[in-house]
């Protein structure tokens, strides 16, 4: 039953997708109003992220994001309803990549390349990454498998429609690959071992954990998931940080950074902090690419005595 009603959303969702990229933008400025003015969804939550995050921002300038914010929120849904039923080719002429190099040389030396990106640019259409099938090579890493590893939702009808959106995007570019859920990400990698891959994770939601490591980020003491370390380390995998900036409206680019390569001894949780680093980067060079509305600190972090 639960697929069923997935499908049944899945078929409206695309028939809405076929609407031209400005009709979607209409009804998002007509979203964005609701759910800031009407709904105050979030707001609260919005603008105490923002304020903590950036205390040297004036009232004015925080009003001014937490504004600008509910339009790209409601942006990144109507944009990844447009995604549904266009091609590629399409697809790529909003979402350009660069860098790709840093990926390609890692995965011919290592075989396998794990991706850590945060909540930034439109990560519903992350899949513009990929080299369209008639531009790739063999040894780029769009020609290999690619696995976006995620967390389940608690609704399984939620759970089957996001695998299915989500995979859908890869597959318009004929890239093998699949959903791996969180806590199976170790055991499918061990599985596949020998099969050249990627891993991408979205490393910036809130973990659960006892004992995650603990980072300064964005003016606070911040949790944050230890999956991308532990993986790396536990696997000998290298770790690139994959950027993801709004150029402007509909428009984004994606581009790679090294974080760090098995043969290089640099620390406890290297790779978390060094992620934090980044993302902080891309966060405070452009402030509204990123999910504000997200309870990120809903857990106090007590001080060492």
């Amino acid at each position: 039953m639960n697929k069923f009603f997935a499908g049944l959303v899945y078929c409206l969702l695309y028939v809405v997708s076929l609407l031209p990229l400005g009709v979607h933008y209409f009804f998002s400025n007509i979203l964005a109003f609701i759910l800031k003015r009407i709904v105050r969804y979030r707001y609260s939550v919005i603008t105490v992220n923002i304020s903590r995050s950036f205390p040297e921002m004036k009232y004015g300038e925080v009003k001014k994001l937490v504004s600008d914010y509910y339009k790209y929120m409601c942006d990144l849904l109507f944009e990844s309803i447009w995604d549904l039923s266009h091609s590629a080719d399409a697809v790529r002429k909003r979402v350009t990549v660069s860098k790709t190099e840093v990926v390609d040389d890692l995965l011919k030396k290592y075989g396998r390349v794990i991706l850590v990106m945060g909540h930034c640019g439109n990560w519903e259409m992350v899949s513009g990454m990929m080299i369209t099938e008639k531009d790739r090579t063999p040894d780029s890493y769009s020609s290999n498998q690619v696995y976006m590893v995620y967390k389940a939702a608690e609704s399984k009808l939620s759970d089957i429609l996001f695998k299915k959106l989500r995979m859908h995007e890869y597959h318009k570019f004929h890239t093998k690959g699949e959903v791996v859920e969180s806590k199976q990400v170790l055991r499918h990698a061990l599985k596949n071992k020998d099969t050249r891959a990627i891993y991408i994770m979205i490393a910036d939601q809130n973990p659960i954990g006892k004992h995650d490591p603990i980072v300064d980020f964005l003016n606070q003491k911040t949790y944050m998931l230890p999956g991308p370390d532990f993986l790396a380390s536990r696997l000998k995998m290298p770790a690139v940080y994959l950027r993801m900036d709004r150029l402007s409206r509909g428009r984004y680019h994606i581009d790679y950074e090294k974080i760090s390569e098995p043969s290089e001894n640099r620390g406890e949780n290297y790779v978390t902090k060094e992620f934090a680093r980044l993302l902080e980067e891309d966060i405070r060079r452009n402030p509204v690419n990123w999910l504000w509305s997200h309870k990120r600190w809903k857990r106090n972090i007590e001080p060492e005595q």
